[in-house]
């Protein structure tokens, strides 16, 4: 609750992490996000342990990620927030590095403006890439994309997975509520 004390354990948690590096094989469940949440949760329990004489209370333990907790809930957000932007950013690349590829464009444009019709994005997009663009040409890129970002997002997930299986991988697209930006594409997603 004290930022004071948040910033100590930050910093601490960041020196400890230069120090020793992460550790493979001490992954719980496989995943990396739990592996963080497990490291940062023991450097701040160590730091209040160390900070107070006295023994920690149960209710300030449970403000320390417990599992379902909000703390918890936000940790999950941030983490899917952080796959998506990863996901955006490899579509992007991929985007710069393939000539007369639109995936990036198209899929920002339909994401950004989804009340507007093909027809009307596709002149839009006309506009800023200086060449004509049909609306079913448009809707093609647009399909490619999605099949593309649903890759990235599979592929963003199985790094942070120790042993990624298909059953893992998919669990925790369904943990992480990313099943619906791949769900239509999963078979093909590997």
């Amino acid at each position: 609750r004290d930022p004071h004390d948040a910033e100590e354990v930050a910093q601490e948690f960041l020196v400890r992490v230069f120090d020793k590096s992460f550790c493979p094989e001490n992954v719980s469940r496989g995943r990396f996000r739990d592996y963080l949440k497990s490291a940062v949760r023991y450097v701040a329990i160590s730091h209040l342990r160390q900070r107070r004489a006295v023994e920690l209370s149960e209710e300030m333990l449970a403000t320390i990620i417990q599992p379902d907790s909000d703390a918890d809930v936000a940790w999950t957000q941030e983490w899917q927030s952080c796959v998506l932007e990863r996901a955006w950013q490899s579509l992007e690349l991929h985007q710069q590095q393939t000539p007369d590829n639109l995936f990036y464009s198209v899929l920002r444009l339909h994401t950004d403006q989804p009340q507007k019709s093909s027809e009307e994005l596709a002149a839009q997009l006309t506009e800023h890439i200086g060449r004509p663009l049909r609306a079913d040409a448009y809707r093609q890129q647009l399909r490619r994309a999605r099949k593309h970002f649903a890759k990235l997002i599979v592929s963003e997930v199985r790094q942070t997975l120790q042993n990624p299986t298909a059953q893992t991988v998919e669990k925790e697209l369904v943990d992480l509520q990313l099943m619906p930006y791949v769900r239509e594409f999963l078979a093909t997603a590997d």
